[in-house]
Order: structure tokens, then sequence, then C-alpha cells
């Protein structure tokens, strides 16, 4: 693995599904600049209001082949196997794939990353504990804000 920042703002995003961790990959990328198209038939109350703000892109139904055709980088995010193996299958080598659901399925991670002024820390457990992550991650950046 290759630790890298990625300038979110002119890629092509596509998070398939809605719901919790959907929604926590979507609230990160719009933080980092980016504005993710989501396609899920439901969303959660969080990805509605992201919606209405214009601040992320929505379809809301469920995926369909070619979906994913034009994006960097995808974020799979559903509890259908059906439908992750579908992406898995229309996913490009160049794309950047995510699977939430299954890690051997990803080619990129994503670390717990916190910035305090012009600090940025990552943490990762390269996608093996990210319960763990985060708590290293709240861990230093406590540290780090009673030290400065």
């Amino acid at each position: 693995m290759y630790p890298v920042l990625i300038e979110l703002s002119k890629l092509t995003i596509v998070v398939v599904g809605g719901g919790k961790i959907a929604t926590r990959k979507v609230r990160s990328l719009v933080e980092a600049g980016g504005t993710p198209l989501v396609i899920s038939p439901t969303l959660s109350e969080e990805l509605e209001q992201l919606s209405q703000q214009g601040v992320i892109l929505v379809k809301k139904r469920t995926y369909q082949s070619g979906d994913i055709q034009q994006a960097h980088m995808v974020f799979i995010c559903t509890d259908e196997h059906g439908v992750n193996q579908e992406i898995l299958r229309e996913a490009s080598p160049q794309q950047l794939i995510n699977d939430t659901t299954k890690q051997e399925n990803s080619n990129f991670f994503n670390m717990a990353f916190f910035k305090e002024q012009d600090i940025g820390v990552g943490v990762t457990t390269f996608g093996k504990n990210p319960k763990k992550s985060k708590q290293l991650k709240q861990a230093l950046q406590q540290f780090i804000q009673e030290n400065e």
C-alpha cells in the first residue's frame, strides 16, 4: 500500500448505497471537497439533507449497469451481494474501488484522518480494523490539541 492524499474536487465519485456506511463515506468525501453521486433507492436523513443542500448528487434508484463507467472512485456500500458483484465486474483496473463489505475486493482503503491547523495525521490498519484506527485517531487528536 502507498499512502497518498487525493484532490477530490475534479474527480467523479460514485457511492452505491444510502445507509450508515455510505453516509459516513459521503460525509468525509464532502469534507474533503468532493461532490459524490449517491445511487440508492433509500437515503439516510443526513444524505437527504446533503442532497437538498446541493452538496451531493443523487440518483434515488437501484444500481444500473453502467452507473460507474465514468467514475474515478467508487464506494460499494450495499448489503446486496448481487449488486456488489455486478459493480465489481463492471469496474476497470484504472478505477479506485472501495468495497466496504469485503476488504479483499478493494484496491484502496481510507485512513482515519484529521487536521489540526497545519498538521494532518492519518492512521490505518490497512482495512483490517477501522474501529481501532478511529480510536487511535481520537487519541492522537487529543494529544495534539493538548500540546499545541
